[in-house]
């Protein structure tokens, strides 16, 4: 800390045809930065069809220092989306790795798209990077979502998700319906967290928002895809390399996105059975908040 403001950090994100979002989201990024001395950004973008690296360089221009990393068609030699992902997202780490941005003090990982379209709120980012630099062993904070905590696919935590979501939908028993996996696998899981909660440590998380002190992040890398060849959330790869290097990572409760409603239970998706089961579900939460369940740091 210098005064009342942090000392350096390097924004990173990737992007493919993020242009009608990019408006509000470098508002933020701006926002934020502004917490700073120092700042850079760096941007991966491939695959894009509308005017996402452009916006992208005329918002660096000659006032902000990074770079835009124009990957191309990804997709035609990358077949899986979480693969291609990941090979932008490491793209953005080598660039880091390889300039003066390596000796800053944080790599702030975001999303580009409607995730970080919603203004965030810069007194509790303020706290949570304070909190994150209170003990050398805190390696990362990442956002929470209102109303409820979405990013299922990137969670681990011994009891909240402590397995791959989508694997064991796509491979529930054939008697199993689509709808029961889902409900139980990611709805189950999407929970409302108070903002007063204390940290939650987690073995992995994202929620389109991370704060990692550099020198943790600098020494993971993102993989999309498991031994077997299935789509994994490429963000597990890169913060369980962390934990088995020491580094304790959390969810950050105060700190909140506004959680994508695609992402969301939507009742409209959903026959009346399952519009019965999440009342009833929506109405024990209630009486029985199951963040109360969470193992807790303080």
């Amino acid at each position: 800390m210098t005064g009342s403001s942090l000392d350096s950090a390097v924004f990173v994100g990737t992007a493919r045809d993020c242009a009608r979002w990019l408006p509000d989201v470098l508002a933020n990024l701006a926002n934020l930065s502004r917490l700073y001395d120092r700042t850079a950004f760096i941007f991966a973008v491939s695959d894009a069809t509308d005017a996402t690296a452009t916006l992208l360089r005329n918002w660096l221009g000659r006032e902000r220092a990074g770079k835009v990393i124009d990957l191309g068609a990804l997709a035609g030699r990358l077949e899986r989306r979480t693969e291609r992902i990941a090979f932008a997202r490491n793209a953005c780490l080598e660039e880091v790795r390889g300039s003066a941005f390596a000796q800053y003090g944080h790599m702030v990982v975001a999303d580009m798209d409607d995730v970080l379209a919603a203004p965030l709120d810069l007194g509790s980012y303020a706290r949570a990077a304070g909190w994150l630099g209170a003990a050398p062993d805190r390696a990362a904070v990442f956002a929470s979502a209102w109303p409820r905590y979405y990013d299922v696919w990137a969670l681990r935590h011994p009891t909240w998700c402590p397995h791959d979501c989508w694997h064991r939908i796509w491979e529930r028993p054939a008697r199993e319906s689509f709808e029961a996996a889902k409900f139980r696998e990611v709805f189950a899981r999407q929970i409302a967290l108070p903002r007063g909660m204390q940290p939650i440590e987690v073995r992995s998380a994202f929620g389109g928002l991370g704060l990692y002190r550099m020198p943790y992040a600098l020494n993971a890398g993102y993989v999309g895809l498991d031994v077997q060849g299935r789509e994994v959330s490429e963000h597990v790869a890169f913060n369980e390399a962390i934990g088995r290097a020491g580094g304790r990572l959390f969810v950050f409760p105060e700190l909140q996105v506004r959680a994508p409603p695609q992402h969301l239970y939507d009742a409209g998706e959903f026959g009346l059975r399952w519009r019965a089961a999440m009342r009833l579900r929506r109405a024990v939460e209630r009486y029985r908040p199951a963040w109360r369940t969470l193992q807790q740091c303080r």
